[in-house]
C-alpha cells in the first residue's frame, strides 16, 4: 500500500460552487471525504468557503481575506506556496487549471484541464480572465507531473497544443452532483418547456438558439416554452435584452443563480436539454438531465457529442435552421423523444463521482512514485 501522504489542494472554486468547476471540486472532496482515507488534506483558499458536508478531523483548511482579484493572484502566487512548505506537501493539486510557478521543486503537481477554451475561443472569455490564463495555461500544461482532463476530446486538445505530454495525461469524467430523488421545490414553470443550464457567455451560443426559438415558435402549431437557468452574463449579447426586443417575456423564462432545489425541480419537469454550445469541455448539464433521463438536444461538436453518446438530437450549432429543426422535432414526434429518454437513463449510469474520484485519488498517489 501507498506511503500516507500530505496532499494540498487548490480549493479556491470553492467559494463558487453553483459554477461548473465549484461543482466538480465540491462533489469529489465530499467523495473524499466519504472514501475515509488515510492521507491529510490540507485546503487552500484565497477566500473562505462554505461546504455543506463535514470534513475527516485530520484535514486542514486554510483562508485568506482577499478582496481584489490583484489579491487573490498574489495569494496564489506566494502565500500557496508558503503554505505548502510549511505544511510538508507531497502532492499538490489544481482542480482550476493553475499551478503556482513557486511551490518548491521536490512537490509533485497535479493539474485537471477542463478545456481548452483559452486557446480555441479566447474572444469568448472575460477579458481579465484570457489575460490570467493566455500565460498561466501553458506553465501549468507544462510544469505539471500529471494531467487530468475532463474527456478524451480535452485530451486531444492538449495533445494538439503539447504533444509531448500524451503519457501524463488521464481521462477522468466528471458527474451530476444533482440527483433524481432528491429534494426538489415547485417546478416555476407551468408550460411544457425545452431547458437550457449554463453560464450566459458567448461559447454557450445563446444568441443562436434563441434565434432558432424564434423560427420554432413561427411555424409549431403547439411550441414548448424555453426555460433558461444560469448565471455570469458576459460579452456583447444580453440574453434578458434580446427576450425584451423580441417580446419573448410570456415563454422564454430566466433564471439566474438559481439553488440546486430549483434547477432539480427545472430539469425534473423539461421536454427536453438544448445545449448547443460551440464549444465544451465536457458539458455537465447533459449529465445532470440524465438523471432524470431528459432527452437531449446536442451540438455535433466538441465534447458534446462524447458525453452525450446516443442521447441527443446531435445538431451543427453554427446552423440556425438545424437548431429550429432539432426543436421541431422533439417537440412533434414523441417516439423519438421517448426513445432518447430512454438513451439518456442508460448512458446517465455511466458517470459517477464516487468512481472519479476513485480514479483522481490513483492519480494524485501514482503521481507521488
Amino acid at each position: 500500500m501507498s506511503r500516507v501522504l500530505n496532499i494540498g489542494i487548490d480549493a479556491c472554486v470553492l467559494a463558487h460552487p453553483r459554477n461548473g468547476i465549484g461543482r466538480y471540486a465540491t462533489s469529489l472532496l465530499r467523495e473524499f471525504a466519504l472514501q475515509q482515507l488515510p492521507h491529510r488534506i490540507f485546503l487552500y483558499s484565497d477566500r473562505p468557503f462554505q461546504l455543506g458536508y463535514p470534513l475527516p478531523e485530520h484535514w486542514k483548511v486554510r483562508s485568506g481575506a482577499v478582496g481584489s482579484p490583484r489579491a487573490s493572484a498574489a495569494c496564489l502566487r506566494f502565500v500557496f506556496p508558503f503554505w505548502a512548505l510549511r505544511d510538508r506537501i507531497d502532492v499538490f493539486w489544481s482542480p482550476s487549471g493553475y499551478i503556482p510557478a513557486l511551490l518548491p521543486p521536490n512537490i509533485r503537481t497535479v493539474l485537471t484541464v477542463h478545456d481548452m477554451v483559452w486557446k480555441r475561443f479566447p474572444e469568448t472569455m472575460k477579458g481579465q480572465d484570457r489575460v490570467a490564463k493566455s500565460p498561466s495555461m501553458p506553465f501549468s500544461l507544462r510544469i505539471a507531473n500529471r494531467l487530468i482532463a475532463d474527456s478524451e476530446f480535452t485530451r486531444s486538445e492538449i495533445l494538439a497544443l503539447l504533444p509531448g505530454t500524451r503519457r501524463k495525461i488521464d481521462v477522468v469524467h466528471l458527474a451530476s452532483s444533482l440527483r433524481a430523488d432528491g429534494p426538489t421545490v415547485p417546478c416555476p414553470v407551468s408550460a411544457p418547456y425545452f431547458l437550457f443550464v449554463g453560464s450566459f457567455e458567448p461559447r454557450k451560443n445563446l444568441e443562436r438558439l434563441l434565434q432558432a426559438y424564434i423560427q420554432y415558435r413561427k411555424f409549431n402549431r403547439s411550441p414548448f416554452d424555453l426555460a433558461i437557468a444560469g448565471s455570469d452574463q458576459w460579452g456583447s449579447f444580453s440574453v434578458s435584452d434580446f427576450i425584451q426586443r423580441n417580446n419573448l417575456q410570456s415563454c422564454v423564462h430566466l433564471f439566474q443563480q438559481v439553488d440546486d432545489g430549483v434547477l432539480s425541480s427545472l430539469y425534473a419537469h423539461a421536454q427536453a436539454l438544448v445545449l448547443v454550445s460551440l464549444y465544451e469541455g465536457f458539458g455537465l448539464p447533459l449529465v445532470e438531465a440524465m438523471q432524470w433521463s431528459i432527452p437531449l438536444i446536442a451540438s455535433n461538436s466538441s465534447a458534446v457529442a462524447e458525453i452525450a453518446g446516443n442521447a441527443p438530437l446531435l445538431v451543427d450549432p453554427f446552423e440556425i435552421d438545424a437548431i429550429t429543426q432539432a426543436l421541431n422535432q422533439m417537440t412533434e414526434d414523441g417516439t423519438t423523444r421517448a426513445k432518447l429518454a430512454d438513451h439518456s437513463r442508460i448512458r446517465g449510469q455511466q458517470f459517477s463521482w464516487k468512481q472519479a474520484a476513485s480514479n483522481i485519488m490513483n492519480v494524485l498517489v501514482d503521481a507521488d512514485e
